[in-house]
């Protein structure tokens, strides 16, 4: 693998994915800072959007949580043909290794097969790649098996 190669694969996460999911977060903080304070002149809209956005206040998780921001970069990265490094990983959300299992877990066992987004890890360049998409399992998939709910 040539100098160049290698530093298309450890690509940064793009700024613009981390400026969108953060942005949907602001959004939501401010629905829900507006349905407290016009809970009186809302009515039913006011049901009609909770059950939209949900009841919870508006925290730094709600909304969009870390899976979607998550699965989101890791198919930026897939749509690119690069992978995501385990640093770039750890520093926007801090996970590492064991927690990464679960996360790729959640990817897969997503209640809508077709939107489910097989992940793996080279363990010696230490990147993240989407080697599937959809319910068929890849070729060659070593790992969770959602269909049989146990890990190959």
């Amino acid at each position: 693998m040539s100098e160049d190669t290698t530093k298309t694969a450890k690509k940064t996460l793009d700024p613009d994915a981390a400026k969108k999911a953060q942005a949907k977060v602001d959004a939501r903080k401010r629905v829900v800072k507006f349905l407290a304070d016009n809970a009186d002149q809302l009515g039913t809209v006011k049901a009609d959007i909770e059950l939209l956005i949900g009841k919870k206040s508006a925290t730094a998780t709600s909304g969009v949580g870390v899976n979607s921001v998550l699965r989101q970069v890791m198919l930026d990265a897939h749509a690119k043909g690069v992978g995501v490094s385990e640093m770039d990983i750890f520093q926007q959300f801090r996970i590492g290794r064991p927690e990464m299992v679960i996360k790729i877990r959640i990817l897969i066992l997503c209640p809508n097969p077709a939107d489910r987004v097989w992940v793996k890890l080279d363990k010696a360049e230490g990147l993240y790649h989407v080697v599937g998409l959809g319910a068929a399992m890849p070729e060659g998939w070593d790992g969770y098996d959602p269909d049989k709910k146990v890990a190959l």
